[in-house]
């Protein structure tokens, strides 16, 4: 009975610390600082116990990376004269989300007695699966979208206005999208790595929860694509180079079954329920058009066309602006006083060079392929895994600037405690 409450508990504090927002009496705190002031305090307490003082050389170097992201920013937007800190603390940020992270896996070494690489990839998993599948009951069930609702507290200012679309419990928009997306190519792996003749009810839970997130996460942000796409390349170039007997047959038998009973129910609500098939024409909704109108076209992709806006002046393209926003009274490239991402564009690899520069992008793109490297190297049989998170983090950058430190962490945290073990 304990090991079943704290698995429900870590269920709990993973969703919490990877789909966070604003607490209903605390409009300035988050989900994830609470969970990251936690990590804290097991922090100090495990140094207590063991008695000894020391920091993983990975998580130094990570952190000298972050700090150099900080002292950049700061030197940009002096140079500019601008007032616009949205990177100044990233060195603040990047601890909290490893703070947070520190206290997921201290919750998976309490419940398992042990942490690895597919322990902290189920608990990503199942939670993307209950948060898919509250977005849906949602939508049916007003009673239940006014409680979570009432748990999120002004969610608008932290996960964003959900529009007229479907969301969960701090789970929308393109940020969630971008999440979704990374736990798809980890559940690629994860069913890759999966013996089908001894773990057959695994497999078939992986490939459910891939069409869950897969077509509820698309509903809730098309950004989830991302991942749909990627895990299908990956399944494609491990057919030609790998195991393609094990494709040819366990794994083809519980996947074929999975998908049908999925197409069959899918098939259903799109003909039953009017709100499964609003959002199901929304989510796929490129699909749609190609087969009703014989070209792709989705408005968000059209939106994305008209934000494709280059800097003028070398200047820009090396120190930035230093504005990720407009501010009070600062005309946009449409002569409009509106305050929204400055020049109007909502493109990751663009806002970061209008705001700190190409020297700027390149320095945060270290953080994440430092992160990648430790992991890589830690757990070298997964890195597979790394490689393709990494992956969904550089292309979302192409449509959206936000990153997935949030999943990098827990695995990151961990391979900085193995590496200090190792040393010790």
């Amino acid at each position: 009975m304990k090991k079943i409450i704290l698995i429900i508990l870590t269920g709990i504090i993973t969703s919490l610390f990877i789909f966070p927002f604003n607490l209903p009496s605390l409009s300035d705190v988050n989900t994830k600082m609470v969970i990251a002031a936690v990590g804290l305090v097991l922090f100090g307490w495990d140094l207590m116990r063991k008695r000894t003082f020391a920091i993983s050389r990975d998580f130094l170097i990570f952190s000298l990376i972050c700090i150099t992201v900080s002292v950049w920013t700061y030197l940009v937007i002096t140079l500019n004269n601008t007032v616009d800190t949205s990177y100044a603390q990233y060195i603040i940020s990047a601890w909290v989300w490893m703070g947070g992270a520190y206290t997921v896996v201290s919750m998976i070494r309490a419940a398992h007695g042990k942490v690895t690489v597919e322990l902290i990839s189920l608990y990503m998993v199942s939670v993307c699966v209950a948060q898919c599948i509250l977005a849906y009951m949602m939508t049916q069930s007003p009673s239940l979208k006014n409680f979570v609702d009432s748990l999120m507290g002004n969610a608008a200012d932290f996960m964003g206005p959900a529009e007229g679309r479907m969301y969960g419990l701090g789970a929308a928009l393109d940020p969630s999208g971008l999440r979704f997306a990374a736990v798809l190519v980890i559940l690629a792996h994860l069913i890759h790595k999966t013996d089908s003749a001894t773990n057959r009810g695994l497999e078939a839970f992986y490939v459910f929860a891939f069409i869950i997130i897969g077509v509820i996460g698309n509903m809730i942000s098309r950004t989830t694509i991302i991942g749909i796409a990627l895990a299908l390349v990956y399944w494609v170039l491990l057919f030609f180079t790998e195991k393609r007997e094990r494709y040819l047959s366990g794994f083809w038998v519980t996947a074929s079954v999975c998908l049908l009973l999925s197409l069959l129910l899918i098939v259903v609500l799109y003909n039953t329920n009017y709100a499964f098939r609003s959002y199901f024409r929304f989510g796929f909704e490129g699909f749609f058009s190609l087969v009703e109108k014989g070209y792709w076209e989705t408005n968000s992709t059209n939106i994305l066309k008209g934000m494709v806006i280059w800097p003028e002046s070398i200047k820009t393209w090396m120190l930035g602006d230093g504005l990720f926003f407009n501010s009070e009274g600062t005309p946009d490239r449409f002569g409009q006083l509106e305050t929204g991402f400055y020049m109007d564009t909502d493109i990751g690899y663009l806002r970061y060079i209008f705001y700190f520069g190409s020297i700027g992008l390149l320095l945060l793109t270290a953080v994440f392929l430092r992160i990648t490297s430790t992991c890589c190297r830690i757990f070298a049989d997964d890195r597979w895994l790394f490689l393709l998170i990494l992956l969904v983090n550089m292309l979302g950058w192409v449509k959206v600037s936000s990153d997935i430190i949030m999943i990098f962490a827990p695995f990151f945290v961990q391979a900085c405690i193995m590496e200090k073990q190792q040393t010790e």
